[in-house]
């Protein structure tokens, strides 16, 4: 073996005692440098595996940290609510009983399931025993038929009930919603007319007073008041 194959050998990674025992020449030398192709690609994509798996990890962060912070923003937006902690409670309360309800109909269903499967066990056993007789299981067939249809309305009637009261439940809490937003409407005129009523209070003391106008509305009532005591004392 020459001595520049020998060292092609080493610098990919083959030994001289290797190379040696390989005296195929050649095809050692494309072995070696296939698996040192190989070796590079391995770790390729290993890098760009990892790369992949790294961003991912960073967008997962950023859509957490994203959802965090939309949610405090949420949070601080409605602290200060009048309606938050009642409307919070009357959801949850809602929400548990709209969930026993559904847990209910599931048994109610799966109790009418269990009937059905029996009733047409029943029939199918009848049947077996009764092969001549073909009036008695069509009344059997018509018996299980009617006795569907009475489950099924009554499973019917039973939702439709669990629907309406949930409906009145929601139109009792929007009346609720709706007093309230009234009665702060009813405040604020209030205040509004006893704003307005005490400019006119004012205004008719300033002119008792034959006080002029301040341009910048700096006089109070109290003010006007003291000022036509003054006049008052005066003319006495």
């Amino acid at each position: 073996m020459s001595r520049n194959r020998i060292d092609e050998f080493a610098t990919l990674g083959v030994s001289r005692e290797d190379a040696k025992m390989h005296q195929d020449g050649p095809k050692a030398l494309a072995r070696a440098r296939a698996a040192e192709v190989l070796a590079k690609k391995f770790a390729d994509r290993d890098r760009v595996k990892a790369k992949i798996l790294e961003d991912q990890e960073v967008a997962r962060a950023r859509m957490r940290q994203g959802r965090e912070e939309k949610l405090k923003r949420w949070k601080q937006r409605t602290q200060h609510s009048p309606f938050l902690v009642d409307l919070v409670a009357e959801h949850e309360r809602l929400d548990e009983e709209n969930k026993v309800r559904l847990d209910a109909e599931a048994r109610r269903a799966r109790a009418l399931e269990k009937k059905r499967i029996a009733l047409q066990q029943q029939v199918i056993v009848r049947a077996l025993r009764e092969d001549n007789d073909l009036d008695a299981l069509r009344r059997e067939k018509r018996a299980i038929v009617d006795e569907e249809r009475r489950l099924k309305a009554l499973l019917d009637l039973e939702k439709v009930q669990s629907r309406a009261k949930v409906d009145l439940l929601a139109a009792e809490r929007a009346e609720r919603q709706r007093k309230a937003a009234k009665s702060d409407i009813r405040r604020q005129n209030n205040i509004h007319a006893l704003h307005k009523a005490r400019a006119v209070e004012t205004e008719l003391l300033r002119v008792a007073a034959d006080v002029p106008a301040a341009p910048d509305n700096t006089f109070s009532a109290s003010d006007l008041s003291c000022k036509l005591l003054e006049k008052s004392n005066k003319l006495a």
